[in-house]
C-alpha cells in the first residue's frame, strides 16, 4: 500500500468534523446534566452553540468567495496529505 497515494484532506472538512464532534460531545453533556441536575445552563448553551454558527457562516463565505473567484478543486493551498 506503500505506492497508492491517500487523499488530501481540506482544512475546513476537518474544522467542520471537528465542530461536529464537539457539537454532538456538547448537547450529550448538557443532556446528562439536564437528567442529573435537573438544571439547564441557557447560557452556556448559547453561546458555545452559537460560537459554532458563527465558525460555520465563516467557513460558508470563504467557501462562496472561492467559488466566484473560479479558483478550482486542487489548486488550494489549504490542502495537506
Amino acid at each position: 500500500m506503500k505506492g497508492k497515494r491517500r487523499k488530501a484532506v481540506k482544512t475546513s472538512n476537518v474544522i467542520l468534523l471537528a465542530m461536529g464532534l464537539f457539537a454532538l460531545a456538547f448537547i450529550a453533556t448538557m443532556t446528562a446534566i439536564f437528567c442529573i441536575k435537573d438544571a439547564v445552563p441557557d447560557t452556556l448553551i448559547q453561546y458555545t452553540l452559537g460560537a459554532g454558527g458563527v465558525e460555520a457562516l465563516l467557513l460558508a463565505g470563504i467557501k462562496i468567495s472561492k467559488v466566484r473567484a473560479g479558483e478550482k478543486p486542487g489548486e488550494s493551498e489549504d490542502d495537506y496529505e
